[in-house]
């Protein structure tokens, strides 16, 4: 008999726990359910700023999904906070994650920056100026009052992403209850164009060759849309063509590059405007190795090196055409001289079509540095002059 009670005690205690526990996960799905949940954004759709979860006794929000970003802008989101405690609270060691993540923080009349770029996590404190410009005093802290509020301002750079980006700022504090709190904040990058290919390589070329290349740029968010004009840039020709394939909008873009008419160049970037999305812009990047009218060996610096008193020196710099001209300098002028002008001279001689220009130091140069610049003024119809930086040392 007493077996038989010992059996069903144990079975009545172990149902009754699992009812305690059915109704434990029913109270969390309960919580969880009210809370609202990042959206993925989807093609087509209009960006927006959701916000997520979290929270603690200071911040009743401390995770924000802040929307969807083309190409550009920064994503930002704001975290508001009291001070739930009757003591002073410092916060320190602000830290952000990455460079590409900024933070303001406001309370009352007082604004604290934590930097990016080009410097991470540098904490300043703004400063009003009077009748002048506000300066950044760089602080260790922040000072929080008892039950004092304010909001955190936290920005994300979202110029040229494609896909999720995500950041944290991390506070530690000397609360108690809270020694360290974590903000965090994500943005997705949409791509409203897509320029195939990416980057147009045109390879080496002479400054007075031309090259042709094509791009097609369709836009995977829009299927009807307008090129309206090309930012003018020196150097570049192009037209556009306008293509639709079941429904689909795609532009063909014809460009050219050259002839150049400066000494050196490199391609560049090519700006286009649209009528998606008030004017809505992409770039087609082209790249090439500009060969210049002529050539300067050893370079536009000339290193002399050291110099032994009593003794002269001479270095030869030589000018050589690619376009097959017959070079000459008109005139020589030193600039920037370190020393008196009887010391340093310039001479031209002819080795086939190539110039050769001698710069030379006299022998009675005095001790010290030796540095300066020849301009050289040339008779090529495009290059007027070179300018050749040089130094060294008399000793």
């Amino acid at each position: 008999m007493n077996r038989s009670h010992r059996l069903l005690g144990i079975v009545f205690v172990s149902a009754l726990g699992s009812f305690a526990l059915a109704q434990d996960t029913k109270g969390v799905q309960r919580a969880d359910a009210g809370l609202p949940q990042p959206v993925a954004p989807q093609p087509g759709t209009t960006p927006r700023q959701t916000t997520a979860s979290g929270g603690n006794p200071w911040f009743p929000v401390t995770i924000q999904d802040l929307g969807t970003f083309f190409g550009s802008g920064d994503a930002v989101g704001t975290y508001k906070f009291k001070n739930p405690t009757d003591n002073q609270i410092e916060w320190k060691n602000l830290t952000g994650s990455c460079q590409c993540a900024r933070s303001e923080i406001r309370i009352g009349d007082r604004t604290y920056n934590l930097s990016g770029k080009p410097k991470a996590n540098v904490l300043t404190r703004v400063v009003r100026g009077k009748g002048g410009p506000d300066q950044n005093e760089v602080v260790q802290q922040i000072t929080i009052g008892p039950n004092e509020e304010g909001e955190v301002e936290c920005h994300l750079d979202m110029h040229s992403i494609t896909g999720p980006k995500q950041a944290t700022l991390e506070i530690h504090t000397t609360d108690p209850a809270l020694p360290m709190v974590r903000l965090q904040f994500s943005a997705t990058g949409a791509q409203l164009f897509t320029v195939a290919p990416a980057d147009v390589n045109l390879n080496k070329m002479t400054w007075a060759e031309s090259r042709d290349f094509n791009v097609t740029v369709t836009s995977p968010l829009h299927k009807d849309w307008n090129i309206l004009r090309m930012e003018d840039h020196k150097g570049f020709t192009a037209t556009w063509e306008k293509s639709v394939t079941n429904g689909m909008t795609s532009w063909t873009i014809k460009g050219k590059y050259g002839p150049v008419d400066s000494e050196m160049g490199g391609g560049g970037q090519l700006k286009f405007f649209t009528d998606v999305r008030g004017e809505s812009t992409f770039n087609v990047r082209v790249s090439a190795f500009v060969q210049g009218p002529l050539e300067v060996k050893p370079g536009c610096f000339l290193v002399l090196g050291l110099v032994p008193k009593g003794t002269s020196l001479k270095k030869e710099i030589v000018f050589e055409p690619n376009d097959g001209s017959s070079l000459e300098a008109k005139s020589f002028r030193f600039e920037k001289i370190s020393l008196g002008s009887e010391f340093v001279t310039a001479s031209q001689h002819k080795d086939g079509n190539k110039l050769v220009v001698e710069l030379a130091i006299a022998n009675n140069a005095p001790t010290g540095l030796l540095k300066g610049d020849l301009v050289v003024e040339l008779n090529h119809p495009l290059v007027k002059e070179k300018r050749i930086m040089f130094n060294g040392f008399v000793r």
